[in-house]
């Protein structure tokens, strides 16, 4: 058995030689003759490496279950793993991996009972190629590592190489060369010459992704010859494959095409769907190079097919990007972006760095076209970055690297060359010593001097990044402790609002409502700080946009005429010659005014006068304060805007010395300019100017509207919900997940009169729960212990049990980069703390009224045309996967929800509420809806009896059947059968 670690690739195992068929037919006369002893168990086993593996692999299986059964009876352990080993093998190269998987856990079992190494190496060599198969590398590697070990604990350099080997493999196919060379390199410095020649070839490959293609054609051809003298049919068909995808590469399509065929032939022959499925997509991509769209497409989707039968997700993620690449060369942007989109997302979870490079490249192409320039930018710095990475950037000088130590006569012959070239340089510098003693001495010096300016150099570059870090942890600082600031904040805001609604005594009133505005004047105070930092950190940025300029200068200004009427002071505004176009940030231009408005009322006595002027000169808003205040000295004027200053009249009055500098940094931040001038005693005027043309920001400072700041809408609605549980009521579930107690139950009672409330105190527990109950609806505090509210939301859309649920994300992060990250994981709205009762009742019913319109587009679907539900989601998967277990088992009457349940992976409840949530119908109503759609697809056919068509369909009644299809149709089966016979004009 320990010829299977020595052949080509990933797929190891295929026979390095062949028996004759009269071999064969020796074989099979010389187990008749023999006693069922461990020579017989052998000869069972030596089918495996005769034509019979290719001609009836079905046989060499059932030689394989023999030579098990008899290993066990007679007690021959090593037998019986050799033989499981081998059933692992034949089902692993028929792509049937579930049975591949079983067969080589029990050829490890028994292996390791008898500490019999080959048999080891020969189940974790299967058991790593079985889950390379599927794509899941990460669970691949361990076992191959495992080789190593106990080979290693034995001396056995062969089963080493061929670790490495296949180790080298997963590398290369996630595009990490230099790892992949690195395990090349061990199989040739330690193996046999097989292992050896299979190493040069796989580095052939790798000349084949840096497209040099004159050396991997060199290494394949060679290969071609090597393979034909073994007689493995396998490699030979792997190396004509890659043959055809660098003839393509290089333009020469027919001989390209030429390859794929011969390759094509032999895989079918010998019942190979996985690369069969692969050459389909070296074809897809030859005619898409070649503009043959549909050619292109239907070789794509056939590959597909092929793949989802075998769970080949990295084959399947390479035709996304074909199609994807065909729907964008065919303008269909839509259609388009949405397989691109789940392109790049399973490339990122298979860790594929050359399709996600490619991915990137397309979907910076298409937003290109769509005129989504950010985005486009976007994913072309993604692309970039992907591509100029370290690791590409080394590839080729290992490469070098690699093939001189390949490349050993050359090598030498260069050794003696530079050795001679040495001595007449030696005799040179002889005649030269005074020359060089200069030039050393010289030398030195430069050298030093050298030193010491990097010496100087790195200094500073520690410097700065000392004070980088010092700016990074004050920024977290700020951001964390305005967190911990928002949550009590919301739990007094929140209930007051509350409080404030129910209350008629008028004097209560107005004492909750000096509660309710110094608690938002210290929000307001908070922002500020944080903005602060945030500016300081280089993180807050401008967000431009067209606006009614005339109309945010007025609100501003009658949000301070009550304070005005109350202290008794004249306030006069004064705007005028105001541009119809003007492009500003309107949350920063209100803090500038709000902040300079509020101190000119601040420091100004009862009885005295505050004037605000505005207009525009030259494309810039030109805005003055001036008030009748004390005034300020020529000092105190020089220090007005520096952080936390104070001088007597601030003591006086109270202010923390924050709002000016803000507000300075938020003029400078739009490239606009501010001023103070002031005299004591006559008080001051502020006086500052931004540019209102949309010439004066750049491109990236331009507003762009976020999913999460949409403005809801009041949609007032009901779920239904049937087949509930007896514990179940008629309102939907809702889980909160929150650390803090007290929001924890004010969140729940909140919603409490229109769902069906639990709680979790973290996102651990978050995730068991939501697992267990299948809520309609999750609302997450994003900062949490243990797992945050971003993992447990990315866990939860990664689930297929869970992914359908809308998840709501709580947070005092109120800027942009938190939002988009909080996005980006699948949450589906994001709500700021201290947040609005009533908006968060209201954004949860948008986002289930969603759900139900999903759902009843899934519903219509399904009772029209189930098979025609394309994969664009992973909910939209999971109803496909439903449909194929169910349809699987169609004519099966004994196929029950039981069935159904453990067939999908789920529990009986989880299977239940994920359907509803998505079609509305209970697992048992979707089985029987579908068989009856079955039958209703078979009464159409001529010929086909009502009989046929529910025993076809798994119906075991007539009677049943037929009460049932009047229920959903409407008419019997015989009306049906007979509507559908007649002839249409």
């Amino acid at each position: 058995m320990k010829l299977r670690l020595l052949f080509l690739l990933i797929l190891i195992g295929n026979p390095s030689f062949s028996y004759a068929q009269n071999e064969v037919d020796s074989l099979r006369l010389l187990i008749k003759s023999q006693p069922n002893d461990s020579n017989k168990v052998n000869t069972y086993l030596y089918f495996f490496y005769t034509d019979l593996y290719y001609k009836n692999p079905e046989e060499v299986i059932q030689f394989a279950k023999k030579a098990a059964a008899l290993s066990n009876a007679i007690d021959f352990a090593k037998g019986e793993s050799d033989a499981y080993n081998t059933m692992g093998y034949m089902y692993r190269i028929r792509s049937e991996n579930d049975s591949a998987l079983f067969y080589f856990k029990k050829g490890v079992k028994v292996a390791e009972g008898i500490d019999y190494l080959s048999g080891m190496a020969d189940a974790h060599t299967g058991l790593g190629n079985t889950y390379c198969q599927v794509g899941d590398w990460q669970k691949a590697i361990p076992h191959f590592e495992t080789v190593i070990n106990e080979a290693q604990k034995a001396g056995n350099n062969i089963l080493i190489a061929s670790a490495n080997n296949n180790i080298g493999n997963i590398y290369l196919s996630k595009g990490a060369y230099i790892k992949a060379l690195e395990h090349y390199q061990k199989g040739v410095d330690l193996g046999n010459p097989s292992i050896k020649e299979t190493s040069l070839i796989n580095i052939g490959l790798v000349h084949q992704q840096l497209a040099d293609f004159s050396k991997a054609r060199k290494y394949l051809e060679e290969a071609v010859a090597l393979c034909k003298k073994s007689g493995n049919q396998y490699a030979l068909a792997f190396v004509y494959q890659h043959l055809g995808s660098i003839e393509q590469q290089s333009g020469n399509y027919h001989l390209a095409i030429d390859y794929f065929n011969e390759a094509t032939q032999i895989f079918t022959d010998i019942n190979e769907r996985y690369n069969v499925s692969d050459i389909k997509t070296n074809l897809g991509n030859l005619y898409f190079d070649r503009a043959n769209y549909q050619k292109a497409l239907s070789q794509y989707r056939g590959s597909i097919a092929i793949q989802e039968s075998i769970d080949h997700y990295v084959g399947i993620c390479n035709n996304l990007l074909g199609i994807g690449k065909v729907l964008l060369a065919e303008k269909k942007y839509e259609p388009a972006e949405d397989t691109l989109l789940l392109a790049h997302q399973m490339a990122d979870t298979l860790e594929l760095l050359p399709a996600k490079i490619a991915v990137a490249e397309r979907l910076s192409d298409l937003y290109k076209s769509k005129g989504d320039l950010a985005r486009a930018l976007s994913y072309y710095e993604s692309y970039k970055v992907l591509s100029d990475s370290l690791t590409n950037l080394e590839k080729s000088e290992l490469v070098a690297e690699m093939e001189a130590k390949y490349e050993i006569s050359q090598k030498e012959q260069k050794i003696e060359l530079l050795s001679a070239e040495n001595q007449v340089a030696n005799l040179q510098l002889q005649k030269q010593q005074n020359l060089r003693n200069y030039l050393l001495i010289l030398a030195i010096v430069l050298i030093l001097l050298v030193a010491l300016g990097y010496s100087r150099y790195q200094l500073k570059v520690k410097a700065n990044q000392k004070l980088k870090e010092l700016d990074t942890l004050k920024t977290n600082f700020f951001t964390n402790i305005s967190h911990e600031f928002r949550t009590p904040l919301t739990l007094i805001l929140s209930p007051l609002e509350k409080v404030l609604r129910k209350h008629t005594d008028e004097e209560t009133i107005q004492d909750l409502q000096v509660v309710q505005r110094n608690a938002n004047r210290l929000l307001e105070l908070i922002n500020q700080l944080l903005d602060l930092s945030k500016l300081e950190a280089g993180k807050l940025t401008l967000q431009v946009r067209e606006g009614k300029l005339r109309e945010l200068l007025e609100i501003i200004a009658a949000s301070f005429e009550s304070l005005a009427e109350s202290k008794e002071i004249d306030f006069k505004i004064t705007i005028q010659d105001l541009p119809d176009e003007a492009y500003y940030d309107e949350d920063k231009l209100y803090k500038i005014l709000n902040n300079l408005l509020s101190n000119a009322f601040k420091f100004t006595p009862t009885g005295g006068k505050v004037l605000l002027s505005v207009h525009s000169t030259e494309g810039k808003l030109v805005v003055s304060i001036k008030d009748s205040g004390s005034g300020l000295s020529s000092e105190q004027q020089l220090q007005i805007f520096e952080r936390f200053h104070q001088n007597e009249q601030t003591a006086k009055v109270g202010g923390t010395g924050v709002g000016l500098t803000l507000t300075r940094e938020l003029v400078m931040l739009h490239g606009g300019t501010i001023a103070v001038d002031s005299k004591p005693d006559k008080g001051s005027t502020f006086k500052f100017t931004l540019p209102l043309t949309r010439q004066a920001y750049k491109q990236s400072a331009f507003y762009e509207t976020t999913a999460s700041e949409i403005k809801v809408k009041n949609v007032s609605h009901q779920i239904p919900r049937e087949e509930p549980s007896p514990t179940e009521t008629s309102l939907p579930i809702a889980l909160v997940v929150e650390d803090n107690t007290d929001l924890r139950n004010h969140i729940s009672s909140l919603m409490q009169s229109s769902y069906t409330v639990h709680t979790a105190r973290n996102g651990k527990e978050g995730l068991e729960k939501a697992l267990k109950l299948i809520p309609d609806i999750i609302i997450s505090d994003l900062m949490m212990p243990e797992v945050d509210g971003m993992e447990l939301c990315r866990q939860l859309k990664a689930d297929e049990r869970t992914s359908h649920i809308p998840i709501i994300m709580l947070t005092a992060k109120a800027d942009q980069p938190s939002k988009l990250d909080g996005l980006k994981t699948g949450a589906d709205d994001y709500l700021t703390k201290p947040f609005d009762a009533d908006e968060l009742n209201i954004r949860a019913k948008n986002l289930i009224d969603q759900r139900i319109k999903l759902r009843d587009k899934y519903s219509v679907t399904l009772m029209i045309a189930p098979s025609k539900i394309e994969v664009t989601s992973p909910d939209e998967l999971f109803i496909k996967k439903a449909l194929s277990i169910v349809d699987e088992h169609i004519s099966d009457p004994e196929f029950t929800v039981e069935n159904f349940q453990k067939a999908i992976g789920m529990s009986r409840m989880q299977l239940h509420r994920k359907l509803k949530a998505l079609t509305n119908h209970s697992a048992s109503e979707f089985i029987r809806d579908l068989r009856l759609q079955r039958a209703a697809d078979l009464l159409t056919v001529h010929g086909t009896t009502v009989a046929d068509a529910a025993y076809n369909c798994g119906f075991n009644s007539l009677s049943y059947f037929a009460q049932c299809f009047k229920e959903k149709y409407g008419v019997t089966p015989s009306q049906y059968e007979s509507a559908s016979l007649i002839p249409r004009s």
